[in-house]
């Protein structure tokens, strides 16, 4: 592996019963790196988000973090290890509170040295509706403010890097915006890596990253940030793969 490379998917194949849905795929993300991963629904995008945190297996290939190979690890392990993972669908524990949401990821690492209200300052200076609705419970919030949430959520542990499954889905566009140049922070300032599983050119564009374009759960072309700078280029060329 390269020296900087932290995650690294190689030849990965994997699915459900005897279908295969994702198909010999690799690639790899460094330190601080954004990348994309973009196909129509139903191609295999997040079984393969699935497959790298262990919530399936993997048939065959390999699955590398920091040099270590957690192929046959348990999700639990690669939390550990500093992996972030915000599902489609959020999963955000209506009865619970905006807080106890947050922590709740704590509550099952009795070990845990971690500095709690420093870490949720920390989270708050990120989202601060969050702090604004911390008392309020999950089911009050609206989906922009859920999917906030949620990345706050995986951002508690402090991890290395943070796979989102779709994370602009069902949400208006000036929140999306807010959550992009979010995610440009954290990737600049903190060297956070995240790979962002997304249909939203807009997102796309705005994040300014290579892109994996997904088709039969295969990886069917690595397009470069410099080809997707702009909504309208990004929308071109997007528009143009979907349909090849």
């Amino acid at each position: 592996m390269e020296k900087n490379s932290l995650l690294k998917i190689e030849n990965l194949s994997s699915g459900y019963g005897s279908t295969i849905i994702v198909n010999d795929f690799s690639f790899e993300v460094e330190e601080g790196q954004i990348l994309s991963i973009t196909g129509s629904n139903g191609m295999g995008k997040t079984t393969l988000m699935k497959s790298i945190m262990g919530l399936i297996d993997a048939r065959v290939g390999k699955v590398f973090f920091k040099n270590e190979d957690i192929t046959d690890v348990s999700p639990d392990y690669r939390s550990k290890l500093g992996i972030g993972y915000v599902p489609q669908g959020r999963e955000i524990f209506s009865a619970l509170t905006v807080e106890q949401n947050i922590l709740l990821p704590i509550y099952s690492r009795k070990k845990l040295k971690l500095n709690i209200q420093a870490k949720l300052q920390e989270i708050y200076n990120l989202f601060p509706i969050l702090k604004e609705k911390k008392d309020a419970n999950g089911s009050s919030l609206s989906g922009g403010q859920q999917q906030q949430l949620a990345i706050a959520r995986a951002l508690i542990f402090d991890p290395d890097i943070i796979i989102l499954d779709e994370p602009a889905e069902g949400i208006q566009p000036s929140i999306v915006k807010f959550i992009g140049s979010t995610l440009i922070n954290l990737s600049k300032n903190l060297k956070k890596a995240f790979i962002v599983v997304e249909q939203n050119i807009s997102l796309i564009s705005q994040l300014n990253s290579d892109c994996l374009l997904v088709e039969k759960g295969k990886l069917s072309k690595k397009i470069k940030s410099s080809d997707l700078n702009s909504i309208e280029k990004a929308r071109n060329l997007l528009s143009l793969h979907k349909q090849t």
